[in-house]
């Protein structure tokens, strides 16, 4: 792996980032009041990761010219418009806590910076997927982006809503991460059924998942156990006090090594790291 744990770590805290920002977003359409425990934590991430990228880039000062390419490249999309979503996003945490703005204003750049990070979650995947390797190149690599977004934007939410005594809209957010765990777990048996069958490069990737079972495994079985945290935290009407607490971090520390564990692989079992068409 080497110097790639820099994207498994980017990856993960950008996705994750942009996750909490939409999920606080829907889930505070009408009452604003919960965002003011979320919204740091958004930045907090985006800012780690973006800092964490340049560790993986050559030249981590040429970074800016990076946006030059913006018609053609994904990477090029994926800074644009993760820079524009850390821009918006400290414009919308300005106005949700110290202006007098409206609602409507707030909600506006609120969706806003949530809207360039989804296109910046989109441009991410598609990096990997327009790649010459065929583990990378089929909608898993979207599904996987997207669901690691919402798991854990939403198992943050529930932690730092109910770290506040913000719980009115936990059991909302629980249950999206129990979706999010869902469409992987229903996802994986159709990829390792296509790198099985898929030409020679899918099956040495198959092989050495193979040869990483233990690792597939556990990360499967985090990521149900996590859902089972959630779904008695949910269904326990999402409670306050030290026994709902339990659930909740629990929750987030298996979501998150689960997520850890998955994303470690997806990098592992490429036969490279180099992108064939930026």
């Amino acid at each position: 792996m080497g110097k790639e744990w820099a994207l498994v770590l980017f990856t993960l805290l950008a996705q994750a980032s942009v996750g909490l920002m939409v999920v606080a977003q829907a889930l505070n359409a009408k009452d604003r009041t919960g965002l003011k425990a979320v919204l740091p934590w958004v930045g907090i991430l985006m800012a780690v990761s973006m800092l964490i990228s340049l560790g993986h880039l050559g030249s981590p000062l040429g970074a800016p010219r990076a946006i030059l390419n913006l018609k053609s490249s994904w990477l090029s999309r994926e800074i644009f418009f993760a820079a524009w979503f850390f821009v918006l996003w400290a414009l919308n945490y300005v106005l949700e806590t110290r202006s007098q703005a409206s609602d409507g204003i707030k909600a506006t750049t609120g969706w806003l910076a949530s809207l360039c990070g989804v296109v910046a979650v989109v441009s991410m995947a598609n990096i990997y997927v327009h790649t010459i390797l065929p583990a990378w190149t089929t909608a898993y690599t979207h599904i996987a982006f997207y669901s690691t977004a919402l798991v854990l934007g939403a198992v943050l939410y529930v932690v730092l809503s109910h770290r506040a005594g913000e719980e009115g809209r936990c059991k909302q957010a629980a249950m999206l991460a129990i979706i999010g765990i869902a469409l992987q777990l229903v996802s994986l048996p159709p990829y390792l059924a296509y790198l099985g069958a898929g030409p020679a490069a899918a099956k040495e990737t198959a092989r050495q998942l193979t040869g990483a079972a233990p690792v597939l495994i556990l990360s499967q079985a985090l990521a149900v156990i996590g859902g089972i945290f959630f779904g008695v935290y949910a269904l326990k009407g999402a409670e306050k006090g030290a026994a709902a607490g339990q659930w909740v971090y629990g929750a987030l520390a298996l979501l998150v090594l689960a997520e850890l564990a998955g994303r470690y692989l997806f990098y592992a079992t490429g036969v490279s790291i180099m992108v064939g068409q930026l």
